[in-house]
Formats: structure tokens, C-alpha cells, sequence
């Protein structure tokens, strides 16, 4: 006769259950109570703090100086004229910035583009789509990134 680890009763050596309990002795091993722990919980630890990650040195996120912001957007917007005034106003200390090199390039190459525009109708519905592209190039230099829009971007006329 073997003994119930849970209540304790006399049952038969061969009974998979406790006649009084109904416990299933093919669930416990033989030698461990019911009330024992079957194996505690091991403690969670968090990961060890780490910093937040750092910007990319990329040019692309380069902080931007607010006045080279405004002379970016004056040489997208100005055409010819104000190529000039961001190619030569954003001179600090004998030094161009990257920033302004690119939307003086960038204000460059859509003035030239623009004078396709004199084109009866095919010349019209692209002076559209170079209108379309200035805004974009606008709201990148606002934003104070150096993301070429469309193909201009690619065009290096001022290095």
C-alpha cells in the first residue's frame, strides 16, 4: 500500500489516483509533497541604463546656423541673385559653409532649369514641376537639411 502525499490515505500500490482526493499520482514524483515548490521563479533584472543614442555625423543632421538657414532659403527662392548672396553672405572667417554651397548649388541648378520654362507648353507644365520642386527644397532648407530634391540634387555645378 502506498500513501496519498496529499491527504495522507492508504491506497493500492498499482492506483494511478487517490481514491479519497482524486489526486493523480502520475503527475508528482513519488517522494515530493504536494506543498513543495516546484522550482522558484529566477528574479527578472532590467538591461544597466544606457545612454540615449547619439545623432549621426552625418551632413545631413549637421546642426545648421539659423542664418544660414534664411540665406538657403534666399537662394532657392531668388533664382541668380540670390545664389550670389548665399555663395558670398555665408562666408565666416574665409570659410563657405557645406550648408550654403549646397542650396547655392541647388538654387543654381533650378534658375537654369527655370529657363525652360520660355518653352510654350511642354516649357509651362515643367516650370510646374520646377515650382513643385523649389517648395520641396524650401521646406528642407527650413528644416535646415541638406536632402537633395529629385534629380538636382545630384547636379554638382558649384563645388
Amino acid at each position: 500500500m502506498k500513501t496519498c502525499s496529499k491527504c495522507g490515505a492508504q491506497v493500492a500500490d498499482d492506483a494511478g489516483f487517490c481514491t479519497v482526493c482524486g489526486f493523480n499520482f502520475g503527475a508528482a514524483p513519488q517522494g515530493a509533497p504536494q506543498g513543495a515548490p516546484q522550482g522558484a521563479p529566477q528574479p527578472q533584472y532590467q538591461q544597466p541604463y544606457q545612454q540615449a543614442p547619439v545623432a549621426p555625423s552625418h551632413p545631413l543632421y549637421a546642426p545648421v546656423n539659423p542664418c544660414d538657414k534664411v540665406l538657403g532659403i534666399v537662394a532657392v527662392m531668388c533664382g541668380f541673385i540670390g545664389v550670389i548672396i548665399a555663395y558670398f553672405g555665408g562666408d565666416v572667417n574665409g570659410q563657405r559653409s557645406d550648408y550654403l554651397r549646397f542650396y547655392a548649388n541647388e538654387g543654381l541648378v533650378l534658375a537654369l532649369f527655370a529657363l525652360i520654362g520660355i518653352i510654350p507648353f511642354i516649357g509651362w507644365i515643367w516650370s510646374i514641376f520646377n515650382i513643385v520642386c523649389m517648395i520641396i527644397a524650401i521646406v528642407n532648407a527650413c528644416k535646415g537639411l541638406t536632402k537633395p530634391v529629385l534629380f538636382y540634387g545630384t547636379i554638382r555645378i558649384i563645388k
